[in-house]
């Protein structure tokens, strides 16, 4: 299949391997390491990268939602799945028939699930979800009616966890509180299993902690970001050596000359102070260059950094490449991958905003290509 060139995200598979080698070596040799996949693998393609975590080695993956985790089935992933959200209690026998594991954040919810199995024969996998510090989803550590989990027949809790909020930050404020997650966790799961429930893994270390916190890894770590090649934070950077696995490309669609006093795009935002050359892109915010970043972000053009000028379009953007006199039409440009081109952390941070959502934004018309021993994978090979 060849892949037209308007566009695109190169994902070096490669780079995933030898990210998730550093993530092992840090991780204490009993714990399992799951990948998160969800958001169609932090917008890096769900069942290709999927794939490749279950050619590389890793034991377990885990998604948002009911959707996501029938995307990679279908796919023919068949590593251990863990939706992390809500799925409708009616696709309880669904889940169960494609051995999904279910988070269930409350005694309620639990309830539901093990109703709608009534009569079936099967039974549904969940991993109970604790709320140790994040307030979003799952049981308080002190909740009464996590008791009542034991006591459904169809539902077996093979799982429990907790999602750490600071586990990126070495502040001497956010390490207490990293710890005091874990302890209360660890409290929960000691009463848990004390009610009977036959507990395989105990999990708590996202990416974060997987790095600063190993002793916290308990039976399996879930790095998200970190086997994408980014770091959560600072703090986490001195400890691995990771590389961005993925490349977003765009190519020229036309070259113009332009006088001295000409605007450019809409709003007439920018004004050239000289004559100058542009070249258009053919990326816009549809494609998930946003708007925010107009005037702010340079692209990398033959080794050269050529400035971003006026409004981002939703199909089209300009860039000065005046200094750039072998620029032609066709020519590949890099919007964020290796230096001299902004890393995905650097074009995130000019919006104030974070790697996560730059990566997670790009637009469904983006096609993806794979590489492996630096040849293109087969792209049919991942169609759904």
């Amino acid at each position: 299949m060849n892949l037209v060139k308007r566009t695109w995200a190169d994902v070096d598979l490669d780079r995933l391997e030898r990210n998730w080698r550093q993530i092992r070596v840090v991780v204490p040799r009993q714990a399992k390491i799951l990948g998160v996949v969800k958001a169609d693998a932090y917008g890096h393609g769900a069942v290709p990268v999927a794939q490749a975590m279950t050619e590389i080695g890793l034991d377990y993956l885990a998604v948002s939602s009911f959707d996501e985790a029938l995307q990679l089935r279908h796919g023919a992933i068949m590593l251990p799945i863990l939706i992390l959200g809500y799925t409708p209690p009616e696709y309880a026998q669904k889940l169960a028939e494609l051995q999904i594991t279910q988070t269930v954040p409350s005694a309620l919810y639990a309830q539901t699930l093990d109703e709608c199995l009534a009569g079936t024969g099967r039974t549904l996998n969940v991993h109970v979800k604790f709320d140790t510090g994040m307030s979003r989803l799952g049981f308080s550590t002190d909740d009464p009616t996590i008791a009542s989990l034991t006591k459904l027949s169809h539902l077996r809790v093979s799982g429990a966890f907790t999602h750490f909020a600071v586990a990126d930050s070495l502040d001497p404020s956010d390490v207490a509180f990293t710890r005091q997650q874990y302890e209360k966790f660890s409290e929960a799961v000691k009463k848990l299993e004390a009610l009977g429930a036959p507990l395989e893994l105990r999990h708590c270390c996202n990416s974060g902690a997987t790095v600063l916190y190993p002793e916290y890894a308990m039976d399996m770590v879930r790095p998200g970001i970190l086997l994408y090649g980014v770091h959560p934070s600072a703090d986490t950077e001195p400890r691995l050596k990771l590389e961005p696995i993925m490349t977003l490309r765009t190519s020229i669609s036309q070259i113009r000359e332009i006088k001295a006093g000409t605007s450019v795009s809409y709003g007439r935002t920018f004004t050239a102070p000289h004559d100058m050359r542009v070249a258009v892109l053919g990326i816009g915010y549809a494609d998930g260059l946003s708007r925010a970043l107009s005037g702010k972000m340079r692209f990398s053009l033959h080794g050269k950094s050529i400035p971003q000028i006026g409004r981002i379009c939703m199909d089209l953007c300009m860039a000065d490449v005046t200094d750039v006199p072998e620029a032609s039409l066709g020519d590949e440009v890099t919007v964020f991958g290796d230096a001299p081109a902004l890393s995905a952390a650097e074009l995130a941070a000019l919006t104030d905003t974070i790697p996560y959502e730059a990566f997670c934004v790009i637009g469904k018309r983006v096609p993806h290509a794979y590489y492996r021993g630096g040849e293109r994978v087969d792209l049919l090979r991942y169609i759904v």
